[in-house]
């Protein structure tokens, strides 16, 4: 199957959507790569009660102050940040703890009364050499799950090493790369998960509405889509990437690229029954079927019994859940809400 990185046309008038999530993060780190910038990245390393992020997640400060994800709902971010400031001035890893829990929070501290706590590690990313930094971008770049291991105790606060697929990066508490393994004092081990992957098979109304929540939300999102009409309801809404060489293509995309979703939404009977038999064949775990009720049945009576068993247990037909409403933008929140779902359940299994 043909494929080309789709790119907004000069001429297009609606503005790419702005990315989130990781990808966000990453993003950044790629500019901050180019620009020989540094900046310090907050990874969540322990959290108690109720909180706003759990261990794992991680907030990005650079040089000119930008900050990439959150903490809180904006109480702590002040904080956050000052702290930050303070490692890009030492250059040394630090510890932060944020609690919530307590009577004396709520009257002299943040006042949200959310009754939890947040222990973070403040990680230099230096401008040149950075290990972390380029770890992080290889495990976007291509999909893969980057594991942390971090001292936390106080001999070597914030060194540890990424490790990206078959590649280790090593990083001394200062944030420059290690050549051997490092000593950590009390190791705590995160998981960075890739991205959620969706492949759209077909385009109409609600794919732009779609992409813009789905790009917030920091997925990776591919259209495959061959008649030009269609291709353009994407135009200028951010998709990855655009396979253009028509369903029979389909079945060497599914076994090349990993896509933990795909949606078929042709608006077209005789595409949507090929798209739904290769599916079928896939591994994929979500199956989405864009119209009503009857409209799947047929589809499923067209394919075949042994065809159809074999897809039915992974197909959600009518996509989306019941938020009523009308129109693409409503048929967009619905799709985009229960995938959201349906991606934490797989990030929590």
């Amino acid at each position: 199957m043909h494929a080309r990185l789709a790119e907004p046309k000069p001429s297009d008038p609606v503005l790419v959507p702005p990315l989130g999530g990781n990808r966000a993060i990453a993003e950044r780190l790629r500019a901050m790569a180019v620009r020989g910038r540094p900046g310090v990245l907050g990874v969540v390393v322990e959290t108690g009660g109720s909180t706003y992020r759990k261990p794992g997640a991680l907030i990005l400060l650079d040089a000119d102050g930008t900050r990439i994800g959150a903490l809180s709902g904006g109480c702590l971010e002040a904080e956050l940040e000052t702290r930050a400031r303070a490692v890009l001035m030492t250059g040394i890893a630090a510890d932060a703890h944020f609690d919530t829990s307590g009577d004396e929070d709520r009257v002299f501290g943040s006042g949200t009364g959310c009754g939890g706590s947040t222990r973070l590690l403040l990680l230099p990313l230096p401008a040149v050499a950075s290990p972390l930094r380029d770890a992080l971008i290889e495990a976007d770049t291509h999909g893969l799950t980057a594991t942390l291991a971090l001292a936390t105790g106080t001999d070597n606060l914030g060194a540890g090493e990424a490790c990206v697929g078959k590649e280790r990066y090593r990083f001394d508490r200062d944030g420059s790369p290690l050549d051997g393994a490092a000593e950590l004092d009390a190791p705590i081990e995160l998981t960075i998960r890739p991205c959620a992957r969706l492949l759209l098979l077909g385009a109409g109304p609600e794919t732009r509405p779609l992409l813009r929540l789905t790009r917030l939300l920091g997925w990776q999102v591919e259209l495959a889509e061959h008649r030009e009409r269609w291709a353009r309801f994407a135009d200028g809404s951010g998709i990855d990437c655009l396979h253009d060489d028509g369903q029979d293509a389909l079945p060497a995309l599914l076994k090349r690229v990993r896509f933990d979703a795909a949606l078929v939404m042709n608006h077209n009977y005789h595409l949507d029954a090929r798209c739904l038999s290769h599916l079928a064949a896939s591994g994929i775990g979500y199956v989405g079927l864009l119209g009503p009720a009857a409209r799947r049945d047929d589809l499923l009576a067209e394919i075949g019994a042994d065809v159809a068993a074999s897809l039915r247990p992974r197909l959600h037909a009518p996509v989306g859940l019941p938020l009523g409403g009308e129109g693409a933008e409503a048929i967009a929140l619905a799709i985009a809400a229960q995938l959201q779902g349906e991606f934490s359940r797989d990030a929590r299994a």
